[in-house]
């Protein structure tokens, strides 16, 4: 846990020292796990860097930094919002004792729907095989979708569907770390 605590701690230093630009708070809830999440543009507008936190009930933390390459092909209207790029997720698995890290590479988008701008669709995926895990991890996967809608012009509320699947070294298998049904909200400012 005192690994933990200094990822943590790190990540906060790392998101106060980036320049300033939009940013955006993500807080979500399922069943068993919460996640709190920071996103900010940097100083070039195709590029976005991230931080999150997610506790599970009965599994463990992660503590996450992402960095992102994203275009938005209608500028002004965020009709469309594709990013690639990749995420670093620290471990600290309760269930089986185990704790490491990974670099997962994959994506996300966003899209709105065109003729109801307040509802929109989005996903992501991410995958780290175990040439890029360490410590007690052997391989890192994440797929999550979800169905926006925006309450308020700088506010949207979610329902998604989220999995979070871990590979480990030795004996043991994959193991579900978030497996299920989330909702929350995201507010820019």
């Amino acid at each position: 846990m005192k690994a933990c605590s200094r990822i943590i701690g790190a990540l906060i230093a790392a998101g106060l020292a980036l320049p300033a630009a939009a940013d955006s708070l993500d807080i979500n809830l399922s069943g068993d796990a919460a996640q709190v999440g920071y996103t900010k543009a940097l100083d070039r507008d195709d590029l976005e860097a991230g931080a999150a936190f997610m506790h599970h009930d009965s599994g463990g933390n992660i503590v996450e930094a992402d960095l992102h390459l994203v275009d938005r092909p209608e500028p002004g209207r965020n009709t469309l919002v594709l990013g690639i790029g990749g995420k670093i997720p620290y471990i600290n698995d309760d269930h089986r004792s185990a704790d490491g890290a990974a670099l997962a590479i994959g994506g996300k988008l966003r899209w709105t729907l065109p003729d109801y701008n307040r509802a929109g669709v989005a996903g992501s995926a991410y995958y780290a095989p175990s040439a890029t895990s360490v410590h007690d991890i052997d391989g890192y996967r994440e797929y999550s979708f979800r169905g926006e809608f925006r309450i308020l012009e700088d506010a949207d509320i979610y329902l998604g569907y989220r999995r979070i699947e871990l590979s480990y070294d030795g004996s043991g298998g994959d193991r579900n770390f978030d497996d299920g049904v989330y909702a929350g909200f995201n507010v820019d400012f």
